[in-house]
């Protein structure tokens, strides 16, 4: 059995953000309209300890109304909720209370007109992610003046057209597309897609620090 948050619960915990996800490194919006007229909603009410027992952060000594309250909640959009709960994550219970302090305090600050940007922290980041990191350091030191990346499947034969770029695959990085997502929330990388390929650049800031180090 699950003790999943009741609907007034989940949305305590998402009007106390402000509707955007808890994680720092994200805090994008999740609700907003819809193309009916109504609105859409991409945001979840996460357990900090697990709803039942074997999830991710099971806390045993906690009660079923324990888990079930506001304060073992965090509010996050769908790809963050996923990332923390992977099989290899790691994101213990202190990150998910300090991302959600952090949330709360920021909606709080942003109520008052004020704009709160977290500074980049490229080096943070790579502690995340230190094999894709590492071989986006590799690449560009190889190749100082090339910025875009690729996502691909080795199972996929691409025509790469003039414009030189980097290729990451799937096989070789669980988590790919959500690792480079996070990327995008640090400011590393910006989505350039085109022609239904994903694709990003290099942001100057972050090819300096791969260059750099």
């Amino acid at each position: 059995m699950r003790d999943d948050f009741t609907q007034a619960t989940s949305q305590r915990l998402a009007k106390r953000v402000g509707f955007r996800c808890s994680n720092p490194d994200c805090r994008k919006p999740t609700s907003g309209p819809g193309a009916d007229g109504g609105t859409v909603s991409l945001g979840v009410a996460a357990h900090i300890t697990a709803a039942s027992h074997g999830g991710p952060r099971f806390n045993e000594h906690l009660s079923s109304e324990g888990r079930r309250a506001a304060e073992n909640g965090i509010w996050l959009c769908q790809q963050c909720s996923r990332l923390v709960d992977a099989d290899d994550s790691a994101y213990d219970v202190a990150d998910l209370i300090e991302w959600k302090t952090f949330a709360e305090a920021a909606a709080a600050v942003e109520l008052r007109g004020y704009v709160v940007r977290k500074g980049r922290d490229f080096a943070g980041l790579e502690a995340k992610m230190p094999e894709l990191i590492g071989e986006m350091r590799s690449d560009i030191r190889s190749k100082p003046f090339t910025r875009e990346i690729i996502a691909l499947s080795r199972r996929v034969s691409y025509n790469p057209g003039p414009i030189p770029f980097f290729s990451y695959f799937h096989e070789d990085h669980d988590e790919l597309f959500a690792k480079l997502h996070i990327c995008e929330h640090y400011g590393a990388i910006y989505d350039v897609r085109r022609n239904d390929v994903p694709r990003w650049n290099f942001d100057e800031d972050f090819a300096e620090y791969l260059l750099g180090q």
